[in-house]
């Protein structure tokens, strides 16, 4: 029970992450019915797109944690000892949503460093 409660708020954020990485780019999206409250908020500036992001994917670590903590809960409810491979799988899960988020992130973030060094360039140049 404690295993299927911990996979909605884990299965939430992974939907509302991938969510925000379709309507990245695209002004077709900020009029759309449904996505586009996510599209207008992403689509604001490079920083605030490398912020949400950067926080979703901080946000997937402690949510994994709470799945792996409700299977072992519902692992010892039964009065079984917790297998290493379910934590194995667990964690293989792991690491390939943060490969995925990770790789998001940073490009992400190199457009946010890009747009800084272009308005850093346009202030500093004499007109």
């Amino acid at each position: 029970m404690w295993f299927e409660l911990s996979l909605i708020p884990f299965i939430g954020a992974i939907i509302v992450f991938i969510i925000f990485w379709i309507v990245k780019d695209g002004q077709r999206w900020q009029k759309h019915p449904y996505l586009g409250v996510f599209a207008r908020l992403i689509q604001k500036s490079p920083g605030r797109a490398f912020g949400v992001f950067f926080l979703l994917m901080i946000l997937t670590v402690p949510l994994v944690l709470l799945v792996m903590t409700g299977m072992w809960v519902d692992t010892l409810d039964a009065g079984l000892i917790p297998q290493r491979t379910d934590v194995v799988n667990i964690m293989l899960i792991m690491f390939l949503v943060f490969c995925f988020t990770i790789y998001i992130t940073w490009g992400a973030y190199g457009t946010w460093r890009n747009a800084m060094r272009a308005e850093a360039e346009v202030k500093v140049r004499p007109v």
